[in-house]
């Protein structure tokens, strides 16, 4: 174990399998931003957070049955769930509206400053978590990376610039949820806690539809159907049980360093998908975010 922090909070050495799973929530992760830009051209985003992790509940559940993995709701765990689904169904809604008004490289790159937050976060709320001169300068470095990579697609748009505000809300927000997250999970069992975090979710999520997208007419295609078995399978279902299973055995913001190579792999997504341009920054920004990672990886 590293650290030497209270019992029940282990923080083990990320070793060369959890980078490679890291790798690909980072994938998912940037084609994600892509997955919903495309979406939002068929549906309006608070339905489509509803049916999003309505097929993420779905998976958990049939995983946890196959697996005859206990999903029970105890009353003792009542309030603890509650609070993480509204944090939850806040860090998605402000996701998905902010996507709405924004690009999806952009998208990429706010929604990626939650490791900031982690971080500091952490450094407050987890005791073996510390930050260190080394770990900050590595944050600093790889979040230096995005911003090379991003360099000219930070506009002056008036709508782009609220969708950037509200994506940065949702980024805080996530590392908030992380934070939480990596307490909860330590006493929660890892498809218990999505589960119910995805259905209580449900709530909010077709409440405010019903309230702001009650008028709103939707379009099915081929297109959007692909968009939401991507975003309610492979990221909802699969990316955050891998997730949440990370952050229970590994330092919450050693971890999330590893994502900063989510919006890379966004960029490359949206140019190969959506023909968003591709900077001639991004092999210095890359070189940047995985010096960045290194560095935070081997702070002690």
């Amino acid at each position: 174990m590293e650290g030497t922090g209270r019992p029940g909070l282990p923080n083990e050495k990320i070793k060369v399998n959890t980078v490679l799973l890291l790798m690909l929530l980072s994938c998912l992760w940037g084609g994600n931003a892509v997955a919903m830009k495309i979406a939002l051209n068929y549906m309006e985003p608070f339905v489509l957070a509803g049916i999003r992790f309505a097929l993420g509940a779905i998976v958990i559940a049939l995983w946890s049955i196959f697996n005859n993995i206990e999903i029970k709701l105890k009353r003792g765990d009542l309030a603890s769930l509650i609070i993480i689904s509204l944090m939850f169904a806040a860090q998605i809604c402000t996701f998905n509206l902010g996507t709405k008004y924004t690009t999806a490289g952009r998208t990429s790159l706010f929604i990626n400053t939650h490791p900031f937050f982690v971080a500091l976060l952490a450094h407050f709320f987890i005791p073996n978590d510390r930050l260190s001169i080394r770990k900050v300068a590595g944050l600093i470095l790889a979040f230096a990376g995005i911003f090379i990579v991003m360099r000219d697609k930070i506009g002056l748009d008036s709508w782009r610039i609220i969708g950037d505000a509200i994506i940065l809300i949702s980024g805080f927000i996530l590392g908030i949820l992380g934070i939480y997250t990596k307490i909860l999970v330590q006493r929660i069992n890892a498809y218990k806690l999505l589960f119910w975090q995805m259905v209580f979710g449900l709530i909010p999520f077709f409440g405010l539809s019903l309230i702001f997208e009650r008028s709103s007419s939707y379009n099915i295609s081929s297109s959007v159907i692909i968009a939401l078995l991507f975003q309610g399978i492979a990221v909802a279902g699969f990316g955050f049980v891998v997730w949440t299973l990370i952050l229970k055995r590994h330092s919450a913001s050693r971890s999330s360093a590893f994502l900063f190579a989510t919006p890379l792999f966004g960029v490359g997504l949206s140019n190969l998908i959506l023909h968003e341009p591709i900077t001639p920054y991004l092999t210095v920004g890359a070189a940047f975010v995985a010096t960045g990672i290194y560095v935070v990886n081997k702070s002690r």
